[in-house]
């Protein structure tokens, strides 16, 4: 059976009131592991411990880019704690957008991490695939890092939302992608829970599979109240394509 993960940004208003409870549900649920999005200086060592006492694997965590910049010795020792293998940037925020500074940052902090046996990875939304200055930043992105020290978490909602065929991506990603974030799109180009939309995850997985994907986990990032029924529910399908 193959391992799928959870992004806690699905689930951060439960984390944030109860977050063992949550990591405790989560693995009763059936997830195989989670990737985390707390703020540094949580209890990365309690969750830790927890995660371990139930058998809950954090390959990977989102780290903000002012935090791989101008703490990087706090990034790393989260990410000892926790037993992560990647670090992940998530979102770079409008005024954030130089994208050379972007890249060097990126690869500055990589190289750091390398050091540590960790891998650095850039998460990307749809406004990375708008032209800007006569160029797509996602391409930048590709192009001039060193594919040495940064990977990419592809999201394959933000893929198609940037007028990408996700699967065509992944394909041309061989060996670069490492995580897939999974997703999906309703009709009218919301969010849905993996298999109440419209996108072939069978599909999806078995490329990423063969473009040396590792890690896969499931993101909604408006999920109703109670929220846990959306995770289920997109965990539920997953299962069935085993």
């Amino acid at each position: 059976m193959r391992p799928i993960g959870l992004q806690l940004y699905t689930l951060r208003k439960p984390f944030a009131a109860d977050p063992l409870g949550t990591l405790e549900r989560v693995r009763e649920v059936g997830y195989d592991a989670v990737e985390f999005a707390a703020p540094l200086g949580s209890d990365f060592a309690g969750f830790s411990a927890r995660m371990r006492d139930i058998g809950l694997d954090c390959p990977s965590a989102h780290v903000g880019l002012v935090d791989m910049a101008e703490r990087p010795d706090e990034v790393l020792a989260m990410a000892e704690t926790l037993g992560c293998r990647y670090l992940v940037m998530p979102y770079v925020l409008p005024d954030q957008r130089d994208w050379q500074a972007v890249i060097s940052t990126l690869g500055a902090f990589a190289r750091r991490a390398r050091d540590e046996g960790l891998r650095v990875a850039y998460h990307h939304h749809d406004f990375e695939f708008e032209t800007t200055d006569g160029v797509r930043p996602f391409d930048r992105l590709v192009a001039e890092t060193d594919p040495d020290l940064v990977d990419f978490e592809l999201d394959v909602y933000w893929l198609k939302k940037g007028g990408e065929d996700p699967a065509a991506v992944i394909e041309r990603m061989a060996g670069r992608v490492k995580l897939l974030h999974l997703k999906d799109m309703a009709l009218d180009g919301g969010m849905a829970d993996v298999g109440e939309g419209t996108f072939d995850f069978a599909a999806l997985i078995q490329a990423a599979d063969t473009a040396g994907a590792q890690h896969y986990f499931v993101e909604h990032d408006f999920p109703p109240a109670p929220y846990w029924p959306s995770v289920e529910a997109s965990l539920g399908h997953l299962r069935t394509l085993d």
